[in-house]
């Protein structure tokens, strides 16, 4: 009687022997064009009064509250691709 239920799991153990790993191209979004082009530089007066030092700081904060929008821009993105990676995992 126990050989009888042996043989009738047996083919189901080796049903699990044999399994097929399938690569599945995942698309690429590129990045936009205005989050790879270079933050321009502010122009450096010569000679450099008191003026156009300060307004050599608006130039230059203004440069790198774009350079963190893009980094932040970029983090979203890093952050929709990899949730989106993960959607398509779990399906």
């Amino acid at each position: 009687m126990i050989v009888l239920h042996v043989l009738c799991l047996l083919p189901l153990l080796t049903g699990c022997g044999s399994t097929r790993t399938v690569y599945v191209q995942v698309p690429t979004m590129p990045l936009p064009a205005n989050l790879l082009a270079e933050t321009p530089q502010p122009v450096i007066p010569k000679p450099l009064t008191y003026g156009d030092s300060l307004s050599l700081n608006v130039s230059l904060l203004s440069a790198l509250e774009l350079c963190n929008r893009d980094k932040s821009d970029l983090r979203r993105l890093g952050e929709q691709k990899h949730n989106l990676h993960l959607n398509n995992n779990i399906h």
